[in-house]
Parts: structure tokens; sequence; C-alpha cells
């Protein structure tokens, strides 16, 4: 899979321009929140990476994974779920929910 990582050390100044270079290539992004915003459209840093990649002439298709919440564990299956869903976003097109949680207990769930 051909695949890669993008880490930000600092939010503030937000490094636009540098990331819409780094992702300017891209057909996939999941981004990786560990908070959630008020606004119910995806947590801070996709907010703004949104922002960040809005002019490129052709944008990659984004997500947003809100993960870690209540202490939750980010585990190596998790990892591998969010790059499987990105392979598939990248073959056809469809992003699918561009806000999801992960690692969060379902209904009936004891996990």
């Amino acid at each position: 899979m051909k695949a890669g990582v993008v880490k930000l050390r600092v939010f503030r100044p937000f490094p636009a321009d540098e990331l819409a270079e780094a992702l300017k290539n891209t057909k996939a992004v999941a981004v990786m929140d560990k908070s959630e915003s008020f606004s119910g459209n995806g947590g801070p840093l996709f907010a703004e990476t949104r922002s960040a990649l809005y002019d490129l002439e052709k944008r990659p298709q984004l997500v947003d994974v809100v993960y870690g919440l209540g202490g939750r564990d980010f585990r190596v299956e998790d990892a591998k779920s969010v790059y499987i869903r990105l392979q598939k976003i990248a073959e056809t097109g469809e992003t699918g929910p561009v806000y999801s949680h992960l690692g969060v207990r379902r209904e009936g769930e004891t996990k």
C-alpha cells in the first residue's frame, strides 16, 4: 500500500502552505483528531486542514477520524482500518461519512 504520514509539530501558526504542498498529490487523506469541536463538522485539525487544501486545483478526498476519546487506546487494528478505508476512498472516490469516531463503543458492546 502506497501511504504516508504527515505529523504536524505546531498548530498555531497553522502551517497551511506547507501542508497544502505536502498533500497536493494525494488522493485521500484521513485527518486524525484527538478532540472534537463544537461545530459538529469535525475536529479542529480537520477544519484547518480542509481550509488549507481548499485552493488546491486538485484536492484530495478528506475524512476526519476522531480517536482517543475518553482515554481509549489507538491500536494497530485501528490504524490498519484507517489505511484500508483510505485505500477504498482512493479507488472509488466515495468517502462515506466524512466525520467519524474510532474506538467508541456502540450500543450493546461491553468491551
